[in-house]
């Protein structure tokens, strides 16, 4: 059983890796509308937003397809799991990416990478080879060089960050024991929900209507948003969270594409040596995994 649950893994590997390419590109157009509107609109409303409209485009499709929205009762602890350490993570991320230096928060959140891929083989008792081992040194050496950390923070935003790292983690792992358990526009509507109504207390005292294009942008976040959710929820139900936690450190590549297209940041040269990096490793790992299939 487990030979032939192998297979079926092997088999459903390259969809999961070309899902959580889409989930890359999502969450990098979404941050994208951050940028654009961080002057104007307060993270909490951004977060508001970002859910609300989440929620009101997989509804439809959950209702379509004939899955429950937010999951049946024996659901709930699973799902709340899932969901606000989705929340938590975004939340410390915001938080430390306005409070520090944006290359410490994101070499500290980076940390989820080992997270997952440890807490995988523990849980899921994932095969982690010395190849593995490597490529995911290489990966997190390769985010290093593109971010170029100072650690010049103070500590509450990098712990911010690490808190993260944290929540991405167990929200991750979540998606990956709802494969087989749970739909995943199930779990997708059920985080939107969740993190609309955990926004709301937030953003009382610091509510701005958003104007012009700003209204635009914070359409748009939701929209990405949603494209990214979706990526990364069926992802991480298509091939084991150890490896698809290692080709989210693509986000370093996208990212900086993205900022250079659209906000007029041009990559310096430690972006594209990084960036060159975690793709190498990236193609070594998928590499490594077909010949053991094929084994």
């Amino acid at each position: 059983m487990r030979n032939m649950g192998e297979r079926h893994m092997q088999t459903r590997r390259p969809l999961g890796l070309l899902l959580i390419l889409i989930s890359l590109l999502g969450f990098g157009m979404m941050q994208v509308f951050v940028a654009k509107t961080s002057a104007a609109v307060p993270v909490a409303e951004q977060m508001f937003f970002r859910n609300l409209i989440g929620f009101l485009a997989v509804a439809p499709l959950a209702r379509l397809r004939g899955v429950p929205l937010l999951g049946t009762r024996a659901q709930q602890p699973a799902l709340f799991t899932r969901s606000l350490g989705g929340y938590v993570g975004v939340l410390c991320m915001f938080y430390a990416a306005r409070h520090a230096s944006l290359t410490d928060a994101t070499i500290v959140s980076r940390l989820s990478l080992f997270m997952i891929t440890i807490a995988a083989s523990v849980i899921f008792h994932e095969r982690l080879t010395p190849g593995h081992i490597a490529a995911m040194a290489a990966a997190f050496a390769g985010s290093w060089i593109a971010a170029a950390p100072r650690f010049d923070s103070t500590a509450l935003p990098l712990l911010a960050a690490f808190g993260s790292a944290v929540g991405t983690t167990v929200a991750y792992i979540m998606l990956s024991y709802f494969a087989g358990r749970a739909d995943g526009l199930t779990v997708v509507t059920h985080f939107c929900a969740v993190s609309t109504v955990l926004s709301l207390p937030l953003m009382a005292g610091d509510f701005a209507i958003p104007r012009g294009g700003d209204l635009v942008c914070v359409l748009m976040i939701g929209v990405f948003a949603v494209a990214g959710q979706l990526g990364v929820t069926f992802a991480y139900q298509m091939a084991p969270a150890g490896e698809i936690s290692l080709y989210d450190q693509l986000s370093i590549v996208v990212n900086a594409l993205l900022a250079c297209l659209f906000l007029d940041q041009a990559p310096l040269a430690r972006t594209y040596i990084g960036g060159g990096l975690v793709l190498a490793a990236g193609a070594f790992l998928f590499w490594l995994k077909r010949r053991e299939g094929q084994r």
